[in-house]
């Protein structure tokens, strides 16, 4: 059962990744348009600027996730280095449990933005299939999905140190790659 867990995860943090990475890739491509418009053809787009800011706010939302995951937001290295045993469980237990309520707060409140926000409709922005509005929910729906997903990756995270210090490892707090793209 935790080996089909282990492996949900690491499915979703790659997945999660590359996402990130296009969302990447198009934000450069739509801001590119956008500059391109604006000082080429002195046309500037209604629909790009406010594109590229929706597509940075996914990107950023869905890259934290993978940083939870890695270990690559900001730790004290003081602290961590020096507790052994027991003592770094329960640090490492105090920060996880710390960084879930934190990031439940943040789930919370990003969903009832989405709630709020689902008749608002981005400005200048259209449904190329429907000619009709696109609801600025979407973009706030970023916010409770990269905060859902941090949280997979933090326990994620947390497991793995946990499990090395019982096994008597060496625990690395640096950043570690573990996807493949």
């Amino acid at each position: 059962m935790l080996a089909a867990l282990s492996a949900f995860e690491r499915f979703l943090m790659r997945w999660t990744m590359r996402a990130a990475m296009a969302l990447l890739v198009l934000a450069c491509i739509v801001s590119f348009y956008q500059v391109i418009t604006r000082f080429v053809f002195e046309e500037p787009s209604t629909w790009s600027e406010v594109t590229a800011r929706s597509i940075d706010i996914w990107m950023v939302y869905l890259g934290v996730a993978v940083a939870f995951r890695q270990g690559a937001l900001i730790t004290v290295e003081f602290v961590h280095a020096r507790t052994r045993g027991s003592t770094r469980i329960a640090l490492v237990a105090a920060i996880t449990g710390l960084s879930l309520g934190v990031l439940a707060v943040i789930a919370w409140a990003g969903w009832q933005m989405v709630g709020r926000a689902q008749f608002q409709m981005l400005a200048g922005v259209d449904n190329p299939f429907t000619g009709e509005g696109i609801s600025i929910a979407w973009v706030y729906a970023a916010i409770p999905v990269g905060a859902v997903l941090s949280m997979v990756g933090l326990l994620a995270r947390a497991a793995e140190e946990i499990a090395a210090v019982r096994r008597h490892e060496p625990v690395s707090t640096a950043p570690q790659e573990v996807y493949e793209v």
